[in-house]
């Protein structure tokens, strides 16, 4: 394992690594041929596999010149937006520099235009938490030369942060300060305290999610808690698209704390867990890049060093559940993927009036292991991961997303902490400004870890009942929803919709063989900043406020639940 002056050398190394990137920014090449393309029209609807969309004649044209377009959060132009706070939030604001943006391209001037990523560049952009409603269109070539135009907008992302949220019956907070747009460098830094229902403490956390280096993403982040101590760091490559030719990265975790085994909401078992891990990966692109780039097959390769023990903490008498075994272990894996690139951009799917991209192609991912025992030859084992990712759009109104998953370890005594998974979610737009939603996920397990059984509650699915209120080796949930989409932009600061929803679902299998269903109805609103950074890379925030009515349970559980809770999707 990496010992702790290794993870400060580390630490130490890739700060300084990071920011000697983005400290110097590379000069802008100067536009390929000598048109001047400025008054010719943009196209935005390219894609990366139909230049032919626009009925404009690319042919073998290359990037010519790339000049980005970067938006304050508010467009003074407008007279909604033009007043005095809006105009001291745009001059308190540090605009994300040019030099960012562009490193997040997947194309360079001299690139064949019908080779560039377009919309796999717009994607990432859009994943970017310090930005939204990021375009990338193209003039009709010239001698041959295309020019590109990145248009984004930036949103405000310095937080002085306090939040009081209640889900599950719990009440959660948290307070201190986040920047998820350093001085306009596209890093992240925070410092908050947390309390909830199972721990309170104070994490420190950095997130640079393109350090100039070859495009790789750097994590940290240390955590003082009540119950323990968490350090962790990851610096990693992405395949970033179809036609990335490889991928790799380096882990280390290592982390304390006391959990909890729940039966119908209650604590029945404490017990302190310390786990240390450390990873290493390289993948490669199997294909040559195609002339379509409509798919990739990759290879990846791996491997893992692992431990996990477990003391006592506290046990309730009579109590049925026993303390997890201590495992240490080494793995070596290799992974097969293939992707399809055939994404669709939508609205108000997942998210209130931004844009939103599902491939059509799906991914599927199959990864083969062996894991050689510290402790004893018995936990040999060997490894099988698989999963298979879809979505099929029906008409025009009509989305299926779905995914299917196989965890298997199989040993000399059989299956051990192994698992089959599946969810799929219909959106059907059944109004102009509606969608009708349902979901049904389930799981099974195989002998698995006492700290890996499943929980469904309040903060799980069962919007109506406690936090782990019910737990076993299976699960199976429903959900219902109507969405309703409100089209105004109040005060120039949020979207707002509502929505009316039906739960149901069961764990069970721990403590009875049969399935407990329980049921649950609500009604709520929903909030979406649209001048606001998002809480994690790839998803905007929305506000839910809900009150949940429980239509099953045990006569102890509130006749309503009052729920206050950021959640990732509507």
């Amino acid at each position: 394992m990496l010992t702790n002056k290794l993870w400060h050398a580390l630490c130490y190394f890739t700060l300084l690594s990071s920011y000697t990137a983005y400290a110097s920014e590379i000069a802008e090449k100067e536009s390929i041929g000598s048109c001047d393309q400025s008054d010719t029209e943009r196209h935005s609807e390219l894609t990366d596999v139909n230049f032919k969309a626009t009925g404009i004649d690319y042919g073998s044209a290359t990037v010519g010149k790339i000049d980005i377009d970067a938006s304050p959060i508010f467009d003074e132009n407008n007279p909604d937006e033009n007043n005095w706070a809006f105009r001291l939030v745009n001059r308190l604001h540090v605009k994300t520099k040019a030099g960012v943006i562009k490193d997040d391209l997947l194309f360079k001037p001299g690139d064949n235009l019908q080779d560039v990523s377009i919309s796999a560049s717009e994607r990432t952009l859009n994943t970017r938490r310090y930005l939204t409603n990021a375009k990338i269109s193209t003039a009709p070539p010239c001698n041959g030369v295309s020019n590109v135009t990145v248009s984004t907008r930036d949103v405000w992302t310095l937080k002085p942060k306090l939040s009081l949220s209640r889900s599950g019956g719990n009440n959660n907070s948290s307070a201190g300060f986040e920047d998820s747009n350093f001085f306009g460098t596209g890093k992240s830094v925070s410092i908050m305290r947390f309390n909830n229902d199972q721990r309170s403490g104070q994490v420190y956390s950095y997130y640079d999610p393109n350090t100039g280096a070859y495009k790789s993403a750097l994590k940290l982040r240390y955590s003082e808690n009540s119950d323990g101590i968490e350090k962790k760091f990851q610096l990693y490559r992405d395949f970033l698209d179809i036609s990335t030719d490889w991928s790799g990265g380096i882990f280390y975790g290592d982390k304390s704390e006391v959990a909890s085994v729940y039966d119908l909401g209650k604590k029945v078992f404490n017990y302190e867990q310390q786990s240390k891990s450390a990873s290493v990966f390289y993948g490669r692109r199997l294909d040559s890049a195609s002339v379509d780039n409509e798919y990739a097959r990759r290879i990846v390769f791996g491997v893992t060093s692992s431990a996990e023990t477990f003391t006592p903490d506290t046990i309730v008498p009579n109590s049925s559940f026993y303390l997890p075994t201590d495992r240490d272990e080494n793995i070596a894996w290799i992974e097969y993927q293939k992707e399809i690139d055939d994404y669709i951009s939508t609205t108000n799917i997942k998210q209130i009036n931004r844009p939103e991209y599902f491939n059509l192609g799906g991914k599927f991912t199959a990864r083969l292991g062996y894991s050689n025992s510290n402790i004893s030859s018995d936990f040999n084992a060997y490894l099988l991961d698989i999963e298979d990712s879809y979505a099929y759009k029906l008409k025009d109104n009509h989305l299926i997303i779905g995914s299917t998953k196989l965890t298997g370890r199989y040993t000399d005594s059989g299956l051990l902490n192994s698992a089959i998974e599946g969810d799929v979610s219909y959106y059907w737009k059944n109004m102009e400004r509606g969608q009708f939603f349902a979901k049904l996920s389930g799981l099974k397990g195989y002998n698995l870890y006492q700290d890996t059984i499943i929980e469904l509650g309040g903060d799980t699915g069962l919007r109506g009942y406690p936090s782990h209120y019910q737990s076993g080796d299976k699960s199976l949930l429903f959900t219902m929803e109507q969405h309703f989409f409100g089209n105004t932009e109040w005060l120039s600061l949020f979207y707002a919709g509502a929505a009316v929803f039906f739960d149901a679902g069961s764990a069970w299998g721990t403590t009875s063989n049969s399935p407990d269903w329980v049921k649950d109805v609500g009604v709520g609103l929903r909030f979406s900043g649209t001048r606001n950074g998002s809480r994690e890379e790839g998803e905007h925030n929305v506000l839910h406020m809900d009150i949940v009515a429980p239509l099953d349970g045990k006569s102890d559980i509130s006749s309503y639940q009052l729920r206050v809770k950021t959640e990732k999707r509507f």
